[in-house]
């Protein structure tokens, strides 16, 4: 982690992985398999964010129409990856000794099993107190739907109170993600060729994020490749539009 200064790491990161099923099929195997070689991953770059002191890391874990649309055996494969994580996550020492609060984002609730809805519970009861980090999971998420459920708590409060005034800060208020700092640093694996964010991830918190599109697929992306995104946002300037 040579060259990487402290004192300018990105508060909040999210990673967006993409490319599972395509490296799967480059190497023969089935498309469930390679969300299992991507769950590898995960666990690597959530370490390497501990060990560097990143406060805030994000990872999409699937929108709602990757978990209701797509074969039974790659969903079910994925609730088990969900399932074992999460279990793993409730036993990891590190979120203890850093004091890791960790959320689940997203329309989760509505459709996952029972077994890993109570894991979920667990895991978040445990860490709510947590202060001095964030880990996130978007599950079943999707930006529309968290910008239509802001729309719909604010226009509740408005029948309430009649003099409220409707601002950016209101409006931040009633997100799904609204205790999360601005994202800084978006990373999307297996899109250099076709760079692009996908049903408005986070859609007000990364207005002003740096981009980054490393080459190769999510189960090709661990720790060397998550220092190396670190390293190239710290080489950059961010004006925020001044």
């Amino acid at each position: 982690m040579d060259k990487i200064d402290k004192n300018l790491l990105p508060e909040h990161v999210v990673i967006v992985p993409d490319g599972n099923r395509r490296w799967a099929r480059e190497k023969g195997l089935a498309d469930w398999q390679g969300h299992w070689h991507g769950a590898e991953k995960t666990r690597e770059q959530v370490q390497t964010a501990f060990d560097l002191g990143i406060y805030c890391l994000s990872w999409w874990g699937g929108s709602w129409c990757n978990l209701t649309e797509r074969s039974k055996i790659e969903i079910n494969n994925l609730f088990r990856i969900y399932d074992k994580y999460f279990r793993e996550l409730i036993k990891k020492k590190e979120i203890y000794q850093h004091q890791v609060k960790v959320n689940v984002i997203g329309r989760w609730n509505e459709i996952l099993p029972p077994k890993t809805k109570e894991a979920i519970d667990q895991l978040t009861e445990a860490t709510k107190k947590h202060s001095q980090r964030i880990l996130n999971f978007f599950i079943a998420y999707d930006g529309r739907d968290e910008m239509l459920a802001a729309v719909r708590s604010i226009a509740r409060e408005a029948r309430r109170d009649k003099n409220l005034k409707i601002t950016k800060e209101v409006l931040k208020a009633h997100l799904w993600t609204a205790e999360l700092p601005p994202v800084d640093l978006l990373i999307r694996t297996g899109s250099s060729s076709d760079p692009h964010n996908s049903a408005g991830f986070m859609m007000w918190l990364t207005a002003n994020s740096q981009l980054y599109f490393p080459k190769g697929y999510y189960p090709d992306f661990g720790r060397e490749e998550f220092i190396a995104a670190i390293k190239e946002y710290q080489k950059r300037e961010r004006r925020l539009g001044k």
